[in-house]
This record gives C-alpha cells, structure tokens and sequence, in this order.
C-alpha cells in the first residue's frame, strides 16, 4: 500500500516517489539538484545528468557545440546546457519518450499529426513539457547579471517554484504510470513552416508565467500551452483557421504570443489536482474546468509579450511599411501583426533575417506589469 510521507508525498513500497508535495518538489527538486525525474540525492545514486534540448534533436539538427542565448544575454553550449538527472531515469526517459518521439519526427508533419490522432498527444505534450520544466529548472544556475557588481541574483530568484508543479507530476507520468486525463492536456497545435535560405532551421522560444513554448525542426512548428486545458486554443481556432499556408519564424513567434496573451486572459483557470488512492494504488490526474471565458483582452500586454519575442530580429523588421524605432513602436502597441496584412488575410510573404545566423536562441519571458495574476493550483 501506498504511505503519506509528512509532507504530503506519496511513496509506494519500495520508497519510490508517486506523488512529489509542492513542499518537496521546490526544496528537493528545484533548490535541492536531486535528480528531477525520481527526486533521487546525487550521493546515492549515479547521475549523468539530462540535456535540456534532448541528445537526439541536438545531432539532428548539429547543435552540441552551437549557444543558446539565456535571458541574461550569455551564450552557454547546448552540450553543456543539462540539469540534475540519474542514470536511471535517464535511461528510461531516452527509452519510453525520447525514442519513440524520435522516430515520429522522422516522418516530418505528417507522421507528427498522425502520431497525434493516434492517441500520441499526451506523449508529444509531456516531451515538450519536459523541455519547458528542464528550461527554468536550468536557471536556477545562471546569474542575472553578467556585472557581479549589479548583482549576484540568478535568473530563476525571481520565479515562483510553485508554478512549475503542475507541469512537474504530469511529466512524470511515464516514470509513475499515473493516469492523465484528456482535460489535462493544455493548446497544442502543429504547422508547416517556410524553408528559406539564411534562416535558421531551429528555434526555441517559451513565455515562463503563461506557460507557452514553441520549437522549431526544420519545417515543422510546434507549439503549447501547459496550464489552459486547451481554453487558448478555444479562441485561437478562428485565426488559426485564417492562416492557409507554412508561416515564417516571425508567425510562428506570434503565434506563440497569441496563445500565450489567451492564456494570461481567461478569467477563471482550471484547476488540475491529483487523485490518490493509496489502498489501491492509483495516481489520476483531473482538471476541474471552469466556464473558460476571457476577460477584456489588454493589447498592452501583447504588445509585450510580442516585443520580447521577436526583439533579436527588430534590426531586419519592416512592418506596415515602417522599419526600426517606429517599427518598435508599433510592435509595441500590441496592434501589429506578421500573420495578416491590411485586408485581413494571410500574409504568404512575411519573412525576415535572423539577427545571428547560425546560433539558435532561448528567450524566457518576465511577468507581464499588467497581466492578471494567476490563481495558484493543485496538483
């Protein structure tokens, strides 16, 4: 029979950890380096620690001595770029979700979307979740400030661990076999993108408070919502149906924003808990839905969101037919837009440089001034 440990986790007989607390996942997972799939402490078991863009994407797409931009400007090496993880559940994880998802990104968009009608959706959401989770979890290491002289915080002082707990117990479902049910499932949606010569062929992008990551391979965009049990994705749909053709890197960024500004504006949150039956060992992950309406949507803080997301490629911006500051400007508004032109349609021909050709970059959002609090939730 499953035990209650004094801090709210639940552990089965042999000591394996079903259910991490909020208390122990911060203290063990987040501030403590245990391995952050098993809670396990480096001195008891071996580790060899986990990328946080997984090994296989990163041959694929030739990245292990390429940089990732952090937030604080400073490149680090993605073969460098990993958080605390033991052998086993390296193992495991490389076994039941790397390699399986591996292979389905072999077959390009396709063998993506049909692996999703398949009933492979909660695989691919918990892959990108792991990257999400392994991305913050990864901050804490990093200084804010390069000068120590402004500062010897780090990135994550600021985040609130909790947050991250949810997203925690549903990533771990292939290392517990708990149930997760279908509302769990947050906005996820797939879509062709550009090829065009000078463009990078990967790109990595996640907004922290609102929970929204996109990844780019090649000519496939993938993006989701972690927290929204598909509400984002609820009033996207319209737009999204608007868009008839692969989008460019900037589209895809804004969609990311899109997603993420439907997020922070839904008025009532789900609320995700776990069901524990200790007797018969059960572990199920509900979503409490409530009526997912908006709130009166605040341009402002799109204009954020979309500002920092697309900041790197402001120099090659032209947008309404203006170009640097006024480009900046207008950006800013949060009334600009690079998937539609003046007359309401698609725009096939929104295209720009990247800044940096050749190095792939990581941009994590800071809580928006005047977005809506967030409501704290169980897991």
């Amino acid at each position: 029979m499953w035990k209650k440990t004094n801090d709210g986790s639940v552990i089965d007989a042999t000591g394996k950890i079903i259910f991490f607390s909020t208390e122990r996942f911060v203290k063990d997972i987040c501030l403590g380096g245990c391995c952050f799939i098993c809670g396990a402490d480096r001195r008891d078991k071996p580790f060899n620690d986990e990328h946080v863009i997984p090994e296989w994407l990163l041959r694929r797409q030739g990245l292990f001595h390429q940089t990732i931009i952090l937030p604080n400007q400073v490149g680090v090496r993605y073969d460098r770029y990993k958080v605390p993880c033991c052998v086993d559940c390296n193992a495991l994880m490389g076994r039941v979700v790397e390699e399986p998802i591996s292979e389905v990104f072999a077959g390009g968009l396709k063998g993506i979307n049909d692996f999703a009608a398949k009933g492979g959706l909660l695989k691919l959401f918990v892959w990108m979740g792991l990257i999400f989770l392994k991305t913050h979890l990864k901050d804490r290491t990093h200084r804010q400030y390069l000068d120590a002289r402004k500062g010897i915080e780090r990135i994550a002082d600021q985040y609130e661990w909790e947050y991250l707990h949810h997203i925690h117990t549903v990533t771990r479902c292939f290392y517990t076999g708990c149930y997760v049910a279908r509302e769990v499932i947050g906005s996820f949606l797939t879509t062709p993108m550009i090829g065009t010569e000078g463009q990078e062929k990967f790109d990595f992008a996640d907004l922290y408070l609102p929970q929204t990551m996109l990844l780019r391979v090649d000519d496939v965009g993938m993006l989701a919502v972690f927290n929204d049990s598909a509400g984002a994705m609820n009033y996207f749909r319209r737009k999204f149906e608007r868009i008839t053709g692969p989008l460019s890197a900037l589209q895809l960024r804004e969609t990311m924003v899109e997603l993420a500004w439907l997020n922070v504006h839904l008025k009532e949150r789900p609320v995700f808990r776990s069901d524990i039956d200790p007797v018969f060992e059960r572990h199920r992950i509900v979503a409490e839905l409530p009526q997912l309406d908006l709130a009166k949507l605040n341009f402002k803080v799109r204009g954020r969101l979309l500002h920092h997301a697309v900041r790197h490629a402001l120099p090659s911006i032209r947008i309404s037919g203006l170009t640097g500051k006024k480009a900046e400007a207008e950006i800013k508004s949060g009334r600009a837009t690079f998937l539609f032109g003046d007359d309401g349609k698609f725009n096939a021909q929104s295209f720009v440089l990247m800044e940096h050709p050749g190095r792939a970059k990581k941009k994590v959002s800071r809580r928006p001034k005047s977005a809506e609090r967030r409501r704290k939730k169980k897991a």
